[in-house]
């Protein structure tokens, strides 16, 4: 005699493929959340040479590190002024004259 499979326990064989991809998927997304980023953001670009390169009004790109940044400032600056960074907001760098 051959038996042959239920619906309801196929259904309960995907059902537990799925429980256990999910369950794989959460743990590895939590092990990536820990790990620190590769990226240069915040406070690890503190005392960095940071130089505007274009500038108009209140923002513009500034050279920090090698890399291009999008760039906000209260102050008047003009491509060739050194500047030091005061906070990062996203991609963007609130920076100050000095």
């Amino acid at each position: 005699m051959t038996e042959t499979a239920s619906p309801a326990g196929i259904a309960a064989l995907i059902l537990a493929g799925i429980v256990v991809f999910a369950a794989v998927k959460l743990l590895w997304g939590m092990a990536l959340w820990f790990q620190p980023s590769r990226f240069r953001l915040g406070q690890q670009m503190q005392g960095e040479d940071i130089t505007v390169t274009e500038w108009s009004g209140r923002e513009g790109y500034v050279d920090a590190g090698g890399e291009l940044w999008r760039a906000m400032s209260k102050d008047a600056l003009a491509p060739g002024d050194r500047v030091t960074l005061s906070k990062v907001k996203g991609l963007t760098l609130e920076v100050r004259k000095g």
